[in-house]
């Protein structure tokens, strides 16, 4: 069999195994996801079936692709058996072929696909995800709570039954619960403009926003006052600043780096989005790492026994890489870890161990 014909054969069957199996994960999520929904809808003012297939079939994608890297295992898995029962690695070990000519192509798929998710398909889910989770906030009811960061600070607005409030910071300081360079426009039903509060520092106290040395100008008379002290009902907790952030998963690599810089410029917390960035970077080594641990455990000669305990191994192996990405991504945010060594720990940790177990069944 020519190299390039062996190339296609490996790589089709590869690509029809993961594809297959995302196809099952996506099936599932959905399912799962709009049982969720459902029970959302129930609750939600005017909800109803619709909104709960239409935020599932939303957020359905962005979902699937965190299950990627087991795709990816659980494909290569069967890949490899399958060539393994049929006494085809035995002929192409025959024949001559060493053990990374034989996981060549599905190592090519990985690498590439993993560039194409990050690069294509998680900006367009991420973006769907971020819809989803706009409709849930405004069918919820908490949308006016969402603080949204651009260039000149952070934003917030924040509505009650008799007035809303948009309120502009250019910084904040968590720690103290203060926020620097306030400007807050209050409106009246029907996007009324009421006046105009400036402040130099406002201090989050119990259920109320403390403006210090405010500026306030009505716009009945345009006079302009100062006081000293001026109170704002608010439901905004210091804990809010840092929580009620855009979700890191509704945005993009492209996205992210931005972000981040505008976040620290205005001292909010920005762990979260630096993990996902440096996720999202280390997704080829993940998925090329699912390959070698499949291979690792899927190659060995059916007639040496013991396959299906190899098999369960693997998957064991891939669980295992699960869980020390979930205490890596913790240990990252909560800052007793770099961030960038806890995002790549578990794709570089699993392709040394999978790349000495192949060398180790190379050399014999």
């Amino acid at each position: 069999m020519p190299p390039a014909t062996l190339f296609r054969y490996i790589a089709l069957r590869s690509i029809v195994a993961v594809g297959a199996l995302m196809i099952v994960f996506a099936s599932l999520v959905a399912m799962i996801d709009l049982i969720e929904n459902l029970q959302f809808a129930a609750e939600a003012p005017g909800g109803n079936l619709g909104l709960a297939l239409t935020v599932t079939l939303l957020r359905t994608p962005a979902i699937t692709l965190m299950l990627t890297p087991f795709a990816f295992l659980f494909g290569s898995i069967w890949t490899f058996n399958q060539l393994n029962r049929r006494s085809e690695i035995a002929v192409m070990r025959s024949a001559g072929l060493s053990i990374w000519r034989l996981i060549g192509p599905a190592m090519l798929i990985a690498a590439v696909a993993g560039l194409g998710l990050i690069t294509i398909v998680d900006p367009l889910s991420s973006r769907l995800f971020g819809y989803a989770e706009d409709i849930k906030l405004q069918k919820g009811g908490d949308e006016s709570n969402l603080v949204k960061v651009h260039n000149d600070g952070l934003w917030l607005r924040q509505r009650d039954e008799t007035s809303q409030i948009i309120i502009n910071a250019r910084n904040v300081d968590k720690d103290r619960g203060a926020l620097t360079g306030v400007t807050v426009w209050r409106f009246a039903p029907g996007s009324v403009l009421l006046e105009r509060i400036d402040s130099e520092e406002a201090i989050l106290a119990g259920r109320t926003m403390e403006l210090h040395d405010a500026r306030l100008v009505s716009m009945a008379d345009l006079q302009q006052q100062r006081t000293p002290i001026y109170a704002i009902p608010t439901a905004l907790t210091p804990r809010d600043l840092g929580e009620r952030i855009v979700p890191p998963e509704t945005m993009s690599l492209w996205q992210l780096p931005r972000f981040v810089m505008l976040a620290e410029a205005a001292g909010l917390p920005t762990a979260r989005y630096n993990i996902r960035f440096h996720d999202l970077c280390s997704t080829p080594l993940k998925l090329l790492a699912m390959v070698l641990l499949a291979a690792a455990f899927s190659l060995r000669p059916m007639r040496m026994g013991g396959a299906m305990q190899l098999v369960a191994l693997s998957v064991l192996a891939g669980f295992l890489l699960f869980a020390l990405s979930e205490i890596s991504t913790a240990l990252g945010e909560s800052g007793l870890a770099p961030v960038a060594l806890a995002a790549w720990t578990p794709a570089v940790a699993a392709t040394i161990a999978a790349m000495t177990a192949l060398l180790h069944f190379e050399d014999g």
